[in-house]
């Protein structure tokens, strides 16, 4: 019996040493497991960073991409952005996979994470892979028509400075991209009271009332403007003439509306009023047939579809700002440098292409004001008001704006809308644009935001992740 008594004392004595050997057996896979969940977790997070890495990548190669460009050149361009992004220390590379209608551009990267405490289980490392695709730009060619309003509030509520910078940062955005600038054209459209043709398109012009086809105010503008306060100056195309004070631009090449020029002859705005008819449709009538508003102020010409960004960012610094503020005018004349029917007149390097499926044609219609026609018989009168000689006419040329922009839109062109004054008429810009996803607000603090943002947006339609 005491011997008994003696081995369950011993048993009760040592406790505390088998609930420790106990505790040890049950502790060592719970922390196995607290550890590979901490090592699962930092192979995630590496997967992750990798993903981003492999984005960047392959986002960087199809934006150099060019038809049959060999492997090792994209490879090349792969490598050099996963080098730049600390991933190529360990990652194995697959070869690029371009797809057979060089629609797509995919990469797979493969890793391995070492491990820290699955050591204890004889697991080095956890392997890790990602894949990533992206669109190939090449199969897409942007037109992109700039209509810039530039009437005389712009310069006077000193927004015109700020978008004149916004508008050059939109050019450079294409400029530097090496997969579009091959494949961009954009033109640059002013408009205020009229719209300006230049003088190198007097061809496209037709007498009326009595009135020669090109004035003599554009051939010989000194013997209108002759004293002393005109400067006799010449746009960059070194032949359109303007007549400048210390204040005002008098150019010379604006047409009259044709939905003036119809409302003058019929009482209505016809067939060719608001269509992108060319001049060998139906030619234009020069703004000095109207002696109401003949001499009024008008923008610098119509740059027609350039890919030489140089010139354009030229264009954009030389504008000049004066007149009123004729939205309907800017649109179409928009649509006479984006339109198909429109070939062969601008120019062979300026011709708009054929709308097909590797064709994107937009617009960027930018304003900060609303339609002002011009109705006082006494005063400076527009043909469109002939009519209606009241604020009324407005109304008139604000629908006729509406019905461009749903032709324009059915023909296939994006159109962006951009208010760029709490004075401009938000409700028909934005019903202008293609879906209210394409109207934007500005101010001159954030005008050019939104032109970049505008500019990531159509960039973003060409070149972005797939997969």
């Amino acid at each position: 019996m005491k011997r008994r008594l003696s081995f369950l004392s011993r048993l009760i004595d040592n406790r505390d040493g088998a609930v420790a050997i106990i505790f040890i057996l049950v502790a060592v896979p719970l922390l196995l497991a607290v550890g590979a969940s901490i090592d699962f977790t930092r192979a995630y997070n590496d997967r992750i960073d990798l993903q981003s890495a492999a984005d960047s990548a392959v986002l960087a190669a199809a934006s150099k991409y060019k038809h049959g460009m060999p492997e090792a050149s994209i490879s090349g361009t792969v490598n050099a952005f996963l080098s730049a992004n600390g991933a190529l220390k360990t990652a194995v590379v697959g070869k690029p996979e371009v797809s057979s209608d060089e629609a797509e551009l995919c990469l797979n990267v493969a890793d391995a994470v070492p491990t820290t405490f699955m050591q204890m289980a004889n697991i080095a490392s956890v392997p890790i892979s990602v894949r990533s695709c992206a669109a190939l730009p090449g199969v897409k060619q942007l037109e992109i028509a700039l209509v810039l309003d530039v009437s005389s509030s712009m310069i006077e509520e000193n927004r015109f400075a700020p978008m004149q910078t916004a508008v050059g940062g939109f050019l450079q955005a294409f400029s530097s991209n090496a997969s579009l600038v091959d494949k961009t054209k954009i033109s640059i459209v002013p408009f205020s009271s009229r719209v300006n043709f230049g003088m190198a398109n007097t061809a496209w012009l037709k007498s009326y009332g009595g009135t020669a086809a090109v004035p003599k105010r554009w051939t010989d503008p000194t013997s209108v403007y002759n004293s002393p306060a005109y400067t006799l100056g010449y746009w960059i195309d070194g032949i359109t003439p303007v007549m400048s004070t210390s204040k005002n631009y008098y150019w010379m090449g604006c047409i009259e509306p044709r939905a003036d020029v119809d409302v003058n002859d019929t009482g209505a705005i016809g067939a060719y009023g608001m269509s992108d008819a060319p001049p060998t449709t139906s030619a234009f009538v020069a703004m000095d047939a109207n002696p109401k508003s003949g001499t009024s102020f008008c923008p610098p010409p119509i740059t027609p579809l350039s890919g030489d960004f140089s010139y354009l960012k030229n264009v954009v610094t030389q504008l000049t700002s004066e007149g009123s503020t004729r939205l309907d005018a800017g649109v179409v004349a928009g649509w006479y440098t984006l339109s198909p029917k429109w070939q062969g007149l601008w120019g062979d390097k300026s011709s708009p292409a054929v709308a097909s499926d590797s064709v994107q044609k937009i617009m960027v219609f930018m304003t900060d004001g609303a339609m002002n026609t011009k109705y006082n018989p006494n005063d400076k009168f527009d043909w469109i008001c002939s009519q209606t000689q009241s604020s009324a006419c407005n109304k008139v040329a604000t629908s006729a704006m509406l019905a461009a922009c749903s032709a324009m839109k059915k023909s296939g062109i994006e159109i962006y809308t951009l208010s760029y004054s709490s004075d401009a008429d938000v409700v028909n810009i934005r019903n202008c644009a293609t879906n209210t996803a394409h109207f934007f607000t500005a101010s001159p603090a954030t005008i050019k935001t939104v032109y970049e943002t505008i500019a990531a947006a159509i960039r973003g339609d060409t070149l972005r992740l797939t997969q």
